[in-house]
């Protein structure tokens, strides 16, 4: 089974904005992006990280609408940027990726997100105001996650709902 995550974000993530925030990150230079008929595919970590990147829109309610364990109501998005390993071409080194642009996005808009892996397991939801992380798996114990909160702000969600 392909790894996947997911973000769903509730305010509009620009293509511009996410183009730009790539190339900041260590470097990377010119990314390119092909156009899809509701969003954009990233390509340009293929080779190096096995990784493919889509930004698409979430369309009308309730197509844009989950259900989570975090708020009390649905939570309704406007985009999703998936994150796609590629089977055996990904490194370890790709989750570093994955999490550091997460991470750096959400410090740098101001936007409810919700995280997630293989499309159904709620990894945390970003507000405003905090990080909100589901650690029943133990996933933010060890390795590229734990390292991801060093820097963070966060709080273990507890079951109750952030709003």
């Amino acid at each position: 089974m392909a790894i996947e995550y997911s973000l769903k974000v509730d305010k509009e993530i620009s293509r511009t904005f996410l183009l730009r925030e790539l190339e900041l990150m260590a470097g990377y230079g010119k990314i390119t992006a092909m156009e899809l008929p509701n969003g954009i595919r990233i390509s340009d970590f293929e080779q190096e990280f096995g990784l493919t990147i889509l930004l698409m829109e979430a369309g009308d309610y309730p197509y844009n609408a989950y259900d989570t364990q975090f708020i009390k109501d649905e939570f309704v998005y406007a985009n999703t940027l998936t994150f796609r390993f590629i089977n055996n071409a990904y490194k370890d080194e790709t989750f570093e990726v994955v999490l550091a642009l997460v991470f750096k996005l959400m410090r740098n808009t101001n936007s409810n997100a919700l995280f997630l892996s293989n499309n159904d397991n709620e990894l945390c939801f970003f507000t405003k105001d905090g990080i909100y992380i589901e650690n029943s798996s133990h996933v933010w114990d060890k390795g590229w996650f734990a390292e991801a909160l060093k820097e963070n702000k966060y709080i273990i969600f507890d079951g109750n709902y952030i709003f």
